[in-house]
């Protein structure tokens, strides 16, 4: 999305994000967001999107042509000034949204290209979790926070795990949500979770056990800094399965 006359920054978050302006263009936005904290909530909640969103889907086999066409392509020994006159794949989408549906550019670009991610990690060797699948939990509600939402993503093992809330009520400086792993005899702490003015945020949970040891997650509301034990209503809980 250019910055034609008449529109504001904002609209190029999106595109700024994901790295599809020009160097000027660019710029531009940087030196806005120095200045600009709206912006900086806005392009905050764009760039934990694009952080947490491969994590939300399962991984599935390509099928064997990608393979081939990828080693195809590495043995053709394409030179790097050939493939830097070429357009990305990114940029040739949002080529095709840039005009017609600017507002939804971040969206559209993330779900279609989450395929083409999901297939390379599939295929490439260095990739850590290649063939691994995630576990998703979602997380209930309660009366006290009947909008809220969340999920729990972790590995199939739950050696580590992300949580992902959103819609949850804001909070004065008083309070912090606070996160808590639950088995018999033990409630422990697994963070403090702040969220920003449309109740979003997200957390890497912090266990001295496999995440799978533990029976449930639960979200309460807490003093500042947190609690050794929960002293508030629980906002959003989840069993894990083992």
């Amino acid at each position: 999305m250019s910055l034609e006359a008449g529109n504001h920054v904002i609209d190029s978050l999106p595109d700024y994000v994901l790295d599809l302006l020009t160097d000027a263009e660019a710029d531009h936005v940087a030196k806005h967001l120095l200045d600009c904290q709206s912006c900086q909530v806005e392009y905050t909640r764009m760039q934990a999107i694009t952080d947490d969103l491969p994590l939300a889907l399962p991984q599935t086999a390509p099928p064997g042509i990608v393979k081939h066409n990828l080693m195809t392509a590495i043995h053709a020994g394409k030179t790097e000034a050939e493939t830097s006159l070429r357009p990305s794949f990114w940029q040739n989408l949002a080529g095709t949204f840039r005009q017609r549906l600017p507002a939804w550019s971040l969206a559209l670009i993330l779900v279609l290209a989450l395929g083409n991610l999901l297939l390379w990690r599939q295929v490439n060797p260095s990739s850590s979790q290649s063939g691994t699948p995630m576990l998703i939990i979602p997380l209930v509600n309660t009366s006290d926070a009947p909008l809220a939402s969340g999920t729990l993503i972790m590995d199939q093992h739950g050696h580590y795990g992300t949580l992902v809330v959103d819609q949850l009520p804001a909070l004065d400086a008083d309070h912090q949500y606070q996160v808590w792993l639950n088995r018999p005899g033990e409630r422990l702490s697994a963070g403090l979770l702040t969220v920003n003015y449309e109740g979003y945020g997200s957390l890497e949970l912090s266990a001295p056990h496999a995440l799978l040891q533990y029976d449930s997650l639960g979200i309460t509301l807490e003093p500042f800094g947190g609690s050794p034990g929960p002293t508030g209503d629980k906002i959003l809980g989840a069993d894990i399965p083992h």
